[in-house]
């Protein structure tokens, strides 16, 4: 198993989002299985497509395929389903692995009742259901404005971000993936080559990249790049560490090179980082931001 779910937790979260938004929310797991649901029961609709051998076939490859791109996007999506109406699909990621989705389904606008309506029609033909018995089905759904629609895309990608924070989603502890996300975190002040983390896990390269991939969207060296980083960028406005401290904390033996590595995906120099964000930080004379980054440069001599 990839993850585990807090169940009970999870089942109190579907029920306030349903009363916030009307609408039917579901919990996968990672291989796009049903977990959880509030309400429990599918609309008559969604039974009737299903009822079906092709429509069950057709709902089952349409939240298959939206699980795939919600991984692959690692972010909310507004998309079409196969019988022509409209669900949203965010993914539950933790420790940077996707172990689950959050959706919203069975979602119908009604700016154009006609319309929307026809397109129904049209998607739902090939299943053979009788006109006058789809049509009441559909008539039942809960109408969804656009604004209404937006801002539920909205609450439920930051739902799927918090479930990791609460809890209520987490890596299974014996899985690769949190064995892996925990050996960087515990070493990462240590030589972290491909060639050690793949003797570690006993995996070849091209499976440590296919991992590092579904992980964290991005081959190893780049993800440890960006995880020592945000690890300097969290001890820089914590506390008194020294550069040269933070240095060796988190990996980086060559101070220029953390210099430009920081400003690269920071956007600006460590001690500028420090003076922005630190809510204890000394106050640092006041600097152009090229003589700053001059004087930081020139500055540091201590051994790292």
């Amino acid at each position: 198993m990839l993850a585990v779910f807090e169940t009970t937790e999870l089942q109190v979260l579907l029920r306030d989002f349903y009363e916030l938004t009307g609408i039917r929310t579901v919990v996968f797991d990672a291989w796009g299985e049903d977990i959880l649901s509030y309400p429990k029961d599918r609309p008559e609709f969604c039974r009737l497509i299903r009822s079906t051998p092709a429509g069950s076939e057709a709902c089952r490859s349409c939240d298959r395929n939206a699980c795939r791109m919600a991984c692959r996007q690692k972010e909310a999506i507004v998309y079409p389903c196969h019988a022509g109406l409209i669900e949203v699909i965010a993914p539950i990621r933790a420790g940077g692995a996707t172990v689950g989705y959050l959706l919203l389904s069975h979602i119908v606008q009604g700016a154009d009742e006609e319309a929307e309506w026809e397109q129904v029609k049209k998607c739902c033909a090939p299943y053979g259901i009788p006109e006058a018995l789809l049509h009441s089905a559909y008539t039942g759904l809960t109408r969804t404005p656009y604004r209404v629609l937006q801002s539920a895309a909205d609450l439920l990608m930051l739902a799927a971000n918090a479930m990791y924070q609460a809890r209520l989603a987490r890596l299974a502890p014996d899985s690769i993936q949190a064995r892996l996300s925990r050996f960087l975190e515990q070493h990462l002040h240590e030589d972290l080559s491909g060639e050690r983390i793949c003797r570690e896990f006993g995996i070849s390269r091209t499976s440590l990249y296919h991992l590092s991939k579904e992980m964290f969207g991005c081959g190893i060296s780049d993800y440890i790049s960006r995880l020592r980083i945000q690890t300097a960028a969290s001890l820089l406005t914590s506390g008194n560490l020294t550069n040269a401290e933070i240095c060796r904390r988190v990996g980086i033996r060559d101070y220029n090179y953390f210099f430009r590595l920081f400003r690269r995906q920071m956007g600006m120099t460590p001690r500028e980082y420090r003076r922005k964000y630190a809510s204890d930080a000394r106050t640092l004379p006041g600097a152009s931001d090229d003589s700053a980054a001059a004087e930081e440069m020139k500055s540091f001599h201590a051994p790292v």
